[in-house]
């Protein structure tokens, strides 16, 4: 049994330093040691595996020929070619080597094949082969002083070698790439500073201590990215749906579709079959919406009783001296379902073709506007957001249609807390039936600007029919195009711009503030409580569901109180409420209507264009150049596109410089004449004595 000592272990090194020797030394050296016997314990252990030596080149084993070195040790004996089988002959069994205790084959019959050792990288092989030979069962390794147990446990000679997560089965893997620089480094792990990734082990390499391989180009491994599960946009919301109706329980929120709803290029923004696709792609869907009731399989049939009793109202309204009622039937009262509020019909506010409007008074008592428990609810009652007051309007529309509800909660909706926000009408309910729907809204019973411009006109003067003070114009003026520049920068239109569709709202100035005679532009003073309140949204129009490079067809009768396009029968969109301001302007003006008149068109063929004006001249005495800019701005909004976003409408920088030269010269002249203040005060009081 062989003693693992320090000088054994010498012996072992200087056996792997020697230099190598010439075919015919070697066989000399062969017919000496074959009557030597070999014993149990010629044999390594796998810790001194010669797998993890070190590589011998020519240059460190100095020149074969002259070297007198002599082996000293049965390994000199050992050689790849001698001892390893054949690893392509399938009966011989590779995974175990020759020189255990089990082996039983005769060395001897193995030392008669001529054996030639390379002794240069230009001699070697076409194949390499490995060994590592395996401990039989019964050995244990030696313990002495030099050996510390965490390399014992790795089964590696105590050498501080740098190690590339390599095992003894993967130390010839170098072998498999084209560059082989084997000869010039100490161990099989990666060089220092290289960025050369390190190899990896292939496929059916590195099984077995004995394996060969042939220098051949062999395929780098490519590893395959991850697959990626791609995800639908399409079916995210069906595969949604499909869960939460699954799990039983509601869709906490609506996916919108992305884009607009109408892709056409041209079309009729009033037409039903648009407003229909309008509604059936909104999200969330208008029966969420606060104050919304649709009962389109029911029939409400009461449009008859409702009119009949209205006129029957007016015609003794108007002969209030007669004493006879008794063709007055009792004034109907309207039950809604979901509704708390009950409301018994007053009169007609205003007689329309296809709308008309009526005064309705809520008269349901307090303790029917509580809950069973007879406690209070936010939001109704005394904590209702809007403020109701028992006065309120009624809308009736023919046919049926809640476009008007949409577009005024979408305006109030999208403008927020503002004071823009606050010269829109409130809109409360809307109850929708299949032949007929109910539109409740705010009640001012201030009039309009119509009514405004019709008292003046009664105040004759030497020249004829009054009109409105220019202080009161501009002051109205500015409210106007506040208002209208807000909800074109909301994308909304009004579509129906006109004097009798903008009511005054002089609201009362509270107790804790003080109305100033000096106007103020930011509201402050008083000054936001005063102004004009938007109505009548059926012809509204949301352009956040169109293309942005819509254009509009009117398929209706036109008339002078239509822009242009629309009488021209060309593609129009922000020019209906452009020419509906300037036709508002100019009746307050003026005291008449708009009637405008084309200049000479500009340019040659077709890139000629019409320039637009209104048929009256200004008076000298008026800011003629602030009211020619108006004019020209609103009738030719075309030409002004240049300095605004896109270069294309709407003109909000446009609308926005008139507006504060309209501001600016109020400011500095509001007390001029009977004053701004004195005028308004004038207006309230001559509106009062109207609806008496």
């Amino acid at each position: 049994m062989t003693l693992h000592t320090r000088a054994a272990t010498d012996d072992i090194y200087d056996l792997f330093n020697q230099p190598l020797k010439l075919p015919e030394e070697e066989e000399d050296e062969e017919e000496e040691s074959d009557d030597d016997d070999m014993t149990d314990g010629d044999y390594t252990s796998g810790g001194e595996s010669t797998g993890t030596g070190r590589l011998i080149s020519t240059s460190e084993a100095g020149d074969d020929e002259t070297s007198d070195v002599k082996s000293v040790s049965e390994w000199s004996e050992f050689t790849a070619r001698k001892h390893i089988p054949n690893i392509d002959d399938e009966d011989e069994d590779t995974r175990a080597s020759r020189f255990t205790e089990g082996d039983d084959e005769d060395p001897e019959a193995v030392v008669e094949e001529k054996l030639v050792t390379p002794v240069s990288p230009e001699l070697l092989p076409t194949a390499r082969t490995m060994f590592v030979p395996i401990p039989p069962e019964d050995y244990e390794p030696p313990t002495r002083p030099y050996r510390d147990p965490a390399q014992v446990s790795m089964n590696r000679l105590p050498f501080m070698t740098p190690i590339a997560e390599k095992t003894e089965s993967s130390l010839g893997m170098s072998t498999a790439r084209e560059e082989k620089d084997y000869f010039n480094s100490k161990t099989p792990s990666k060089e220092n500073g290289s960025r050369k990734p390190p190899v990896r082990p292939i496929e059916g390499l590195g099984s077995s201590p004995f394996r060969e391989i042939v220098n051949e180009a062999t395929p780098v491994d490519k590893i395959p990215q991850p697959l990626l599960s791609k995800k639908l946009k399409t079916n995210t919301t069906a595969a949604i749906a499909a869960k939460v109706q699954a799990s039983g329980g509601p869709l906490a929120k609506e996916i919108a579709p992305k884009g607009p709803i109408i892709k056409d290029v041209q079309c009729n923004p009033v037409d039903d079959y648009t407003r229909d696709m309008i509604f059936a792609s909104l999200q969330p869907p208008l029966s969420t919406y606060d104050g919304f009731f649709e009962h389109k399989d029911e029939s409400r049939s009461r449009s008859a009783e409702i009119k009949k009793y209205a006129k029957s109202a007016s015609k003794m309204h108007k002969n209030a001296s007669e004493k006879t009622m008794t063709n007055l039937a009792m004034p109907p009262i309207l039950r809604f379902p979901g509704a708390d509020r009950q409301y018994m019909l007053k009169r007609e506010l205003g007689a329309g073709a296809f709308a008309p409007v009526y005064l309705i008074e809520n008269v349901a008592s307090e303790d029917d506007e509580l809950d069973e428990n007879q406690r209070p609810i936010m939001g109704k009652g005394a904590f209702d957001a809007y403020g109701r007051k028992d006065l309120e309007a009624l809308k009736m529309e023919d046919p049926p249609t809640a476009w008007e509800f949409y577009i005024m909660r979408q305006a109030k909706r999208r403008l927020g807390v503002s004071r823009a926000a606050e010269s829109i009408t409130n809109v409360y309910e809307m109850h929708l039936y299949q032949d007929e729907c109910y539109l409740i809204e705010e009640f001012r019973d201030q009039g309009t600007l119509l009514d405004v411009i019709n008292i003046a006109r009664a105040e004759p003067t030497t020249t004829g029919p009054g009109v409105m003070d220019e202080t009161l114009v501009m002051f109205f003026t500015i409210e106007l195009f506040r208002t209208i520049e807000a909800l074109h920068s909301k994308g909304i239109l009004h579509g129906d711009l006109k004097a009798d569709n903008c009511l005054v709202r002089f609201d009362p100035i509270p107790d804790t503030d003080v109305w100033m005679p000096k106007y103020r532009k930011d509201g402050t003073a008083g000054w936001n409580k005063k102004g004009v309140a938007l109505i009548d949204f059926g012809r509204g129009i949301d352009m956040k569901v169109f293309r942005p490079d819509v254009q509009f067809i009117a398929d209706w009768k036109t008339g002078p109180q239509d822009c242009a396009e629309m009488r021209e029968l060309r593609p129009w969109t922000y020019q209906i409420d452009y020419h509906g301001l300037a036709g508002i302007v100019h009746s307050m003006l003026f005291g008449k209507y708009i009637d405008t008149v084309a200049d000479k068109e500009k340019g040659v063929g077709a890139a000629s264009k019409k320039s637009w004006r209104i048929r009256e001249g200004l008076k000298r005495y008026w800011q003629t150049e602030i009211w020619g800019q108006a004019f020209e701005l609103l009738l030719n909004p075309t030409s002004h596109v240049e300095g605004e976003e896109g270069s294309r409408m709407p003109v909000l920088r446009g609308m926005r410089e008139v507006r504060e030269r309209m501001e600016t010269w109020l400011e500095g002249n509001c007390e001029r004449g009977v004053g701004l203040q004195a005028s308004i005060r004038k207006l309230e009081a001559q509106l009062g004595g109207r609806r008496k």
